[in-house]
């Protein structure tokens, strides 16, 4: 895959389709892989999809200290700019969803719309059961309700084994976790005036529904989507109705 030059990094990323561009940010430790082969297609029909790896996950560089969700944005930001695209959609989900929070407050004219999926505002007004066991088969029973983990076990374990060796370990997804936990835009969420889809499985056990009916009330004019037995991994195992609905939102 080819790689940017940006923030002192060489940032992994790939891109799908034609039109206008929808970067998506991952979450906490996983790659760019983690967005599954369907939701990416599904939604390159209709828009150009642009994937990356954050810093220390998947193929880019591991950062050489401590960071923000701020440096995040910057980074996706500055990815933007040397991939020529002037504005984009963004959506980001779990620990991406904070990284969009901070590029929707801090690079505004850069941002059309925006998607915020299964994530939190962070700070004291959130609710998180941080994931145990990342890179373990253990991790699954946090990702997904029990009826679909049974349904697509074997699927989502071959996936699970081809995408762990691509996520953060050690002390970059230490680095990852940190800046995951001093997120806090608490107060700043009504500064946001990009149009905004706020995403979230019913059933999520690692950010509750209850982070996304925070964010929908106290960013303005937010719309809140609740998928139905759906968890944190929605984007996986509800690709076709997170497409819909992101599709519809973005065509409104």
């Amino acid at each position: 895959m080819p790689k940017i030059h940006v923030n002192g990094l060489d940032i992994n990323y790939k891109i799908y389709g034609e039109g206008d561009p929808l970067l998506m940010i991952m979450g906490l430790s996983f790659s760019l892989l983690d967005w599954g082969t369907e939701l990416p297609e599904l939604l390159s029909r209709h828009y150009k999809v642009i994937l990356f790896d954050n810093r220390d996950a998947g193929e880019t560089s591991q950062a050489a200290g401590t960071y923000t969700t701020a440096q995040m944005a910057e980074d996706a930001a500055n990815l933007l700019k040397m991939l020529g695209e002037t504005k984009a959609h963004v959506f980001g989900i779990s620990m991406g969803g904070m990284v969009a929070q901070q590029f929707a407050l801090n690079h505004t004219d850069q941002l059309k719309k925006l998607i915020l999926g299964c994530t939190m505002a962070g700070g004291t007004c959130s609710q998180f059961n941080p994931p145990a066991g990342l890179g373990s088969s253990s991790i699954l029973e946090q990702l997904f309700p029990l009826g679909f983990l049974q349904a697509h076990q074997s699927r989502i374990g071959e996936f699970l084994q081809a995408t762990a060796p691509y996520h953060s370990q050690g002390e970059a997804l230490i680095r990852q976790y940190q800046a995951m936990s001093t997120h806090d835009a608490c107060s700043l969420l009504g500064k946001i005036m990009a149009p905004t889809l706020v995403i979230t499985g019913d059933s999520d056990r690692i950010i509750p529904p209850q982070n996304s009916e925070f964010l929908a009330k106290n960013i303005p004019g937010a719309k809140l989507e609740v998928l139905t037995e759906a968890g944190h991994a929605f984007c996986f195992s509800h690709p076709e109705t997170t497409a819909a609905a992101i599709i519809s939102f973005l065509q409104s």
